[in-house]
Order: structure tokens, then C-alpha cells, then sequence
């Protein structure tokens, strides 16, 4: 069972998914409802969204993309922003940065898997659709309408990988977010520092060290009969992979808060 801690007050239940209410609700108005808390200050998964866009910027300035093939470009620099913007506490770390709402909601019986759910959905709103968007005005502008059948689910690929990813993280190291002012007064709990630190990290590392899509969509699509060689088979078996990798990683998370439990630090 998930380690609750002392529920919220009834202001930072209003409106989220910590509301009784949400347990009646349809999944479509519980998504809007956790869009609604992201623009609602002190929007902390918006900071996060905009600091990395930020630092995707200025790393872009400072290492240029190499896109060698230019019918790989929109795919290439979609992809770039949307796991740059994804590796982010925002992404893999949803509980911790919603805590009170977190504990609230588990403690009226919502499960985690439907958290998660929303979280995802809510991120795949407020930080894939843009970016799915831009991706579509490039590839209109540069290359041509047929090609929206294998740059969308390209660029759709990075983010359903990352936000599986962030599920595992979310759960396996979920730190509740705090003011940098309280962060300093508990700067001696050396325990509690150290795991604020590598959570900060984490995401950064897994961005760096892990390529979270790698070459096996292309190579199985390239080990396909050349009929089959097409845009849509393509971005069907791209956006299927994606699927894949997020199913896998949201499993994952489930079955470790079923045996570990679920303890915000």
C-alpha cells in the first residue's frame, strides 16, 4: 500500500484530482482538470517545460544538429525538442512535484495507474501537442503533406519513450517538491540533500547516457520486404514501438508501487 502522509488542506484540493468529485468524473474532464492545475501558480511543471526549452536553445547553439539526410530533418529536430523538453523532473518525476494532490488522491482510494494516466495525458497536451504541431508546419513547408505519415509518429516516438521513462523514475525515486529557501535550511540533512541533488540529475543522465529510442523502430522497418517500405507502415510501426515502451515502463512502475509501496521523500 502507498505511504501516505498528512492530507493537504482543503485549498490545494480545490479543483484537482485530490477533489471527491474526481471520482466521478470522465477521464476527459479529470485531463483538463490536471491542465488547469499546471497554469495554476506555482506552475511547477511549467517552469520545468520552459527552463529546459531554454536549455535546448542554448545546447542546440552550442552543439548544432547534424541531419545528414534532409528527409530525416523535421524528425530530427522534432525529436531533439521533445526529449530535450521531456528530460525534465516535470517527466520523471509527476508524483513527487504534486505531492499534497498525490497523497490526497490516493488516500480517496484514486489509483495510481489512473494518476499516472492523467499526468501523461496532461503532459502530452500542454508539451506534445505543440510540438506534434510544429512538426506538421515543417514538414508541410519543407518537405510535403504526404510525409506527415512518417514525421508525426517520428517525432511521437522520443515522447510516448520518455514519458514511459519518467513512470519508472516517477516511482522508483519520487522526491515532493520544496522552496529552494527550505531546501537551504535542510542544506545539513545531508540524506535529504543528496536526494534532492540526484533527482535533479536524473533525468539529465538518463537523457545522456540512455537513448531512449535508438535504432530498433528503423531497423525492423528496414528488415521489412521493400513493398512494405512505405510513409504510413512507417509511422505505424513507430508510434506502435512508442506505445510499447510506455506500456512497458507504466507496468513496470505499477508493479513496483504493488510491491514497494509508493513514499514520497
Amino acid at each position: 500500500m502507498p505511504r501516505l502522509g498528512l492530507p493537504p488542506t482543503r485549498a490545494a484540493l480545490d479543483d484537482t484530482s485530490g477533489d471527491p468529485a474526481m471520482l466521478q468524473r470522465s477521464l476527459a474532464r479529470a485531463v483538463l482538470a490536471e491542465i488547469r492545475w499546471s497554469f495554476r501558480w506555482p506552475c511547477n511543471w511549467l517552469l520545468g517545460v520552459f527552463a529546459n526549452l531554454g536549455l535546448s536553445f542554448l545546447w542546440l547553439l552550442w552543439v548544432p544538429l547534424r541531419t545528414g539526410n534532409h528527409r530525416d530533418a523535421v524528425v530530427l529536430v522534432g525529436s531533439y525538442f521533445a526529449v530535450f523538453i521531456l528530460a525534465d523532473i516535470t517527466t520523471t518525476n509527476v508524483l513527487g512535484l504534486d505531492a499534497p494532490r498525490v497523497r490526497a488522491s490516493l488516500a480517496r482510494g484514486i489509483s495510481v495507474i489512473r494518476l499516472l494516466l492523467l499526468k501523461n495525458l496532461a503532459l502530452l497536451v500542454i508539451v506534445g501537442l505543440p510540438t506534434l504541431i510544429a512538426t506538421a508546419a515543417l514538414t508541410v513547408r519543407s518537405e510535403h503533406p504526404y510525409r506527415l505519415a512518417a514525421t508525426l509518429p517520428g517525432v511521437a516516438l522520443p515522447m510516448f519513450a520518455w514519458l514511459g521513462a519518467g513512470n519508472v523514475v516517477s516511482v522508483v525515486f519520487p522526491v515532493a517538491i520544496r522552496s529552494l529557501w527550505q531546501r537551504w535550511q535542510e542544506r545539513r540533512d545531508r540524506r535529504r540533500t543528496l536526494a534532492w541533488l540526484v533527482h535533479l540529475a536524473i533525468p539529465y543522465a538518463l537523457l545522456y547516457l540512455v537513448d531512449p529510442v535508438g535504432d530498433l523502430p528503423a531497423g525492423a522497418f528496414r528488415a521489412l520486404p521493400r513493398p512494405w517500405h512505405s510513409p504510413g507502415l512507417r509511422g505505424l510501426l513507430f508510434t506502435g514501438y512508442g506505445l510499447l515502451i510506455w506500456a512497458a515502463g507504466t507496468g513496470f512502475a505499477l508493479l513496483w508501487v504493488r510491491r514497494r509501496g509508493l513514499r514520497l521523500r
